[in-house]
């Protein structure tokens, strides 16, 4: 029997943002000098979501400031202001920053009940995805690693597992069922980031066929898109869920491939099924349960208000 090719397909995209490399950053500082010769820094923000920002001063003259972390939520606002020791001099420094994705070591739910990522009452069957970092590149694998897969014949509609923000969409590459890819990362995305600091990423969407957008607030069982064809046989979702655990970015700027490091620690959520409430086994099969109290566990008084009345309206 002739034997078919096995491709690993790999894109490595660090989730830091450097202002020092020539692109585009996600985070911009500018600075303004008042009066009383004290300096407001501030930022502005191209996209949704919590950034950890990191500032690095050097060559500081007539004031005391070394380093500085914050996290920032909105898409404008003041960072910090230097202050002068010597109120009739002016500051003088360099500063370089780093931003990522994430607040720091937020306060997670370990309690809090997810849903499976599909339309109520699907059965699937999920395995748990081997760090492909490690397995192949001898990277160091991420704290408590956990990603999960599902496997499909047909394409199919992802659901939002929990209430969050659409913080990032990657919507750029063709399926791979042409090629017998036994792994590759360039694939469609979706990252939602939740009300406690956790992130769940979505991996698997067929090229425009995502339906949620940068920014837009979701819902358990929100429709997320469909999946791509993964390989020459079948359908594939990954998806998983963590939060930023490490801020080490002025290490993680010169890593190699081999050398490269997460930021971020996973978990291993609770998952509400037709049989309770799981962790997810690998190679087990669980059937998708969302009924009203887990849709609406984070909904605001509003928005409880309008789910009613939908579904009221809708019987």
């Amino acid at each position: 029997m002739k034997s078919k090719p096995v491709f690993f397909i790999f894109l490595i995209v660090m989730g830091i943002n450097y202002k020092m490399i020539a692109q585009t950053p996600i985070v911009s500082i500018t600075s303004k000098t008042n009066d009383d010769r004290s300096i407001d820094l501030s930022y502005t923000k191209d996209k949704p979501g919590t950034y950890t920002i990191s500032l690095e001063f050097a060559n500081v003259e007539n004031c005391d400031i070394s380093n500085y972390k914050t996290e920032v939520r909105g898409y404008s606002g003041n960072l910090y202001r230097l202050r002068p020791l010597d109120k009739s001099r002016g500051i003088r420094y360099s500063m370089r920053y780093y931003t990522v994705m994430g607040e720091l070591n937020p306060k997670i739910d370990t309690l809090f009940r997810y849903t499976l990522p599909f339309k109520n009452g699907k059965k699937v069957k999920i395995y748990e995805a081997g760090n492909i970092g490690e397995k192949y590149l001898g990277q160091e694998k991420a704290l408590n690693w956990k990603s999960y897969l599902v496997h499909s014949e047909k394409p199919d509609t992802i659901c939002s597992m929990r209430k969050g923000i659409v913080v990032r969409v990657k919507n750029e590459y063709d399926d791979n069922s042409s090629t017998n890819a036994h792994y590759t990362s360039m694939r469609n995305s979706v990252v939602v980031e939740h009300a406690d600091g956790t992130f769940a990423e979505y991996k698997g969407f067929k090229k425009n066929g995502i339906f949620v957008k940068l920014g837009e607030t979701i819902y358990p069982q929100t429709e997320l898109g469909i999946t791509e064809k993964y390989d020459l046989k079948s359908y594939r979702l990954d998806f998983s869920i963590y939060y930023l655990s490490d801020i080490a970015l002025k290490e993680n700027r010169n890593q190699t491939l081999k050398g490269y490091k997460s930021n971020y620690k996973y978990l291993m959520p609770n998952f509400v099924t037709q049989d309770g409430e799981n962790t997810i086994e690998s190679k087990k099969e669980y059937i998708t349960s969302a009924n009203e109290a887990i849709i609406t566990q984070e909904f605001s008084r509003s928005e409880k208000k309008k789910y009613a009345k939908e579904h009221v309206s809708a019987k």
